[in-house]
């Protein structure tokens, strides 16, 4: 029932979908949630608070976009994905409302799914932007800011200054807001949102840089391994750590205990961040880095570690290919591109052109063939998820 909603088609403007809730019986005003905004590090930053509330004991829901391999992953109860059937059952129940687009169509499926379940919080990932984007419609009484960079410019503006007046308006919606590290001083009056909190003076972060760091707010401590590689994980974590004091402060939570944030994330698993998986019999380090800012912390990556990886390359055709092939090359070997399975792929000349010493092959699978180990996959979240589609086992990162 989704294939008839384009995936790529975009309304910038929330009356459809309000008016189509309102019909629903607004399911989305029937549970507390927390919002979370941002450019890159949204789906980790949710994924790691969701787990922290969890383990103190709370039902859960969780939103996230876009899907990796099968589109119920976006949808979790729990921890758990919910079912095709269910799934299908929620989009029968909308296909009176054709005008939706699909990600609105998943917004409302996941809405109704989280008040009939009644859970005690959702954790809402936002897909774009911040002042017209679906989930702003469930009206979070908390919302999170991890960072402002420049995608997505020809919906959210061409400076960061007009994409962070966007993105705050989420900010100045919510009872409770707080802004991750990730957010420069020189924007932050562009976020309209000045009772907004900053996450670093809520929690406080040390590392020893080698994935162990120690975490503190109010009077409790507690010693971690870094669930997610990469350093730049560790602004999404202290984010996420500051969102659920917020969710204290909110009556969601009795208080944060710092031996429930332990187990919590010393289980986690977010697939596509810097992980480790075999697929067609090979070890393949992916990373859903597909923008400018991303490659740039995926480089920060691969400079600090003792391998030097062969790329594996592919994009959507509304990224900078060039500027990212700038920044990731000088820290790679032998590179190969390939197009995606997708409408909005770039063609395999303009990969070839962004990196003129690459390999070319027909699809991800071909590519992989042509390079050999250690093998990374970055640039696109639909280049992991294809890879993903055939990964045998998930290997320690």
């Amino acid at each position: 029932m989704l294939q008839r909603r384009r995936a790529g088609r975009i309304r910038p403007q929330l009356d459809g979908l309000r008016a189509v809730l309102a019909t629903l019986g607004d399911p989305q005003r029937r549970f507390p949630s927390i919002l979370v905004v941002g450019t890159n590090g949204k789906g980790s930053t949710v994924a790691m608070l969701e787990a922290v509330l969890r383990a103190h004991g709370l039902t859960t829901g969780l939103y996230t976009s876009p899907h990796l391999v099968r589109v119920e992953e976006r949808i979790r109860l729990d921890g758990r994905p919910i079912s095709g059937a269910e799934l299908e059952d929620r989009l029968a129940d909308l296909e009176a409302f054709p005008e939706l687009t699909y990600f609105e169509a998943l917004t409302a499926v996941a809405f109704t799914v989280f008040a009939d379940a009644e859970m005690d919080v959702a954790v809402l990932e936002a897909g774009m932007g911040g002042s017209w984007d679906a989930t702003r419609l469930a009206g979070s009484a908390i919302a999170g800011l991890t960072n402002v960079g420049s995608d997505h410019g020809a919906w959210l503006g061409a400076q960061r200054q007009e994409i962070a007046r966007d993105k705050g308006q989420a900010l100045e919606a919510a009872e409770r807001a707080v802004y991750g590290a990730g957010v420069p001083a020189d924007i932050l009056t562009e976020l309209g949102a000045p009772a907004a909190s900053a996450a670093d003076s809520m929690v406080r972060v040390a590392g020893d840089g080698a994935g162990r760091i120690r975490l503190a707010w109010e009077d409790a401590e507690v010693a971690i391994r870094l669930p997610l590689a990469g350093s730049h994980q560790v602004e999404n974590l202290q984010l996420a750590v500051a969102l659920a004091l917020e969710a204290v402060d909110q009556g969601l939570l009795a208080g944060l205990e710092s031996t429930r944030v332990r187990e919590a994330l010393k289980g986690l698993e977010w697939p596509g961040r810097l992980s480790v998986h075999r697929v067609a019999g090979r070890s393949v380090l992916v990373d859903c880095a597909h923008n400018l800012e991303a490659a740039r912390s995926l480089a920060g990556y691969l400079d600090g570690v003792d391998r030097r990886y062969n790329l594996l390359f592919s994009c959507l055709d509304d990224k900078p290919v060039e500027a990212m092939a700038e920044i990731l090359e000088p820290f790679v070997g032998k590179i190969a591109v390939c197009p995606l399975a997708d409408e909005r792929t770039l063609p395999l000349e303009q990969l070839a052109a962004a990196f003129p010493n690459a390999v070319q092959a027909d699809s991800p699978l071909e590519g992989l063939k042509l390079l050999s180990d250690p093998v990374l996959a970055a640039g696109s979240v639909r280049l992991v998820g294809e890879l993903l589609a055939h990964a045998e086992e998930t290997l320690a990162s």
